[in-house]
């Protein structure tokens, strides 16, 4: 393998991990910062896809509208959704809420996935990117998975600074850290919780717009999806918006690099394997420092 030809992987492969980090962000912010496992996130991503492409199939020229547009709808539908499916399972302790939220939304991902599919008489969807490729001598970027990078970066550092310079994010951060003290002072931990899930689904929606003009969409592919994203969430440790960046990174690379010598198929397989293997060897995640536990 030339230098331009691994210069062209690596960089594709970093693109590509944009697009992965997006999909892992929103969870980050329930299962990461919350400790609510949402597996029906990426029947979120799938049915803002597919909505996406209605709008676009309706009104060719209301893509602008229509990435503001969805998001809002499904943050309204996301807090629906907690307020009438999660809302009671947060008086459990956070250990004995593990298990209705994973039941709650594997049920709910089921019924995103058949819904999607009643409602659209085609089992995919795809829509042509509107950004062209740029050349860099004899390296070519997608100039959409480019923009999808950029987009999250942005999206991750505006998530950190909220949770470390707003009240609202404070209150999060509060709730996550000591809920019982939280609640003491006098924050709301349905109010909170609402709120976070609701820009959870959100930031899905806002995966799926740009999933949609990457890749053709599936309404079975939500819960492969989600289940990539809890895989960069767990390897990129928890308590941080911008370390599922770092991981969504890691995977894209290590994917585009084994599917050149092993294939496609076989590059998803193996990345997954080398992922198990590492959280087998550091099991609490990239960048949280191992915990010293000899005795002193």
């Amino acid at each position: 393998m030339d230098l331009v030809t691994f210069t062209q992987l690596f960089l594709s492969g970093l693109l590509l991990g944009g697009i992965y980090a997006m999909v892992a962000v929103g969870l980050a912010l329930c299962f990461g910062v919350l400790g609510l496992l949402n597996l029906a996130h990426g029947g979120f991503l799938v049915l803002a896809g597919f909505t996406f492409q209605a709008i676009h199939e309706f009104w060719p020229a209301g893509i602008l509208p229509g990435f503001i547009l969805v998001p809002l709808i499904f943050a309204g539908l996301g807090w629906l959704t907690f307020r009438c499916l999660l809302q009671s399972s947060l008086k459990r302790s956070s250990d004995a809420l593990l298990i209705p939220a994973l039941l709650i939304t594997l049920g709910l991902a089921f019924i995103l996935e058949e819904g999607t599919l009643t409602l659209w008489d085609r089992s995919m969807a795809g829509l042509m990117s509107p950004f062209g490729t740029i050349k860099l001598g004899q390296i070519y970027l997608p100039g959409s998975r480019l923009v999808v990078l950029i987009l999250m970066l942005a999206i991750s550092a505006a998530l950190q600074l909220w949770l470390s310079r707003t009240d609202s994010g404070r209150r999060l951060r509060a709730l996550s850290q000591e809920p019982t003290g939280a609640t003491l002072v006098g924050i709301s931990l349905t109010r909170v919780t609402g709120v976070a899930f609701a820009m959870a689904t959100a930031l899905a929606a806002m995966a799926g717009l740009f999933y949609v003009t990457l890749f053709t969409v599936s309404p079975h592919l939500g819960l492969p999806l989600t289940l990539k994203a809890l895989f960069i969430v767990v390897i990129s440790g928890s308590g941080s918006l911008t370390r599922p960046l770092a991981g969504g990174l890691a995977l894209g690379t290590l994917e585009t690099m084994l599917a050149t010598p092993f294939g496609a198929h076989w590059a998803n397989f193996l990345s997954v394997a080398l992922l198990l293997a590492f959280l087998c060897w550091r099991p609490q995640g990239l960048f949280i420092a191992r915990a010293n536990t000899r005795n002193k």
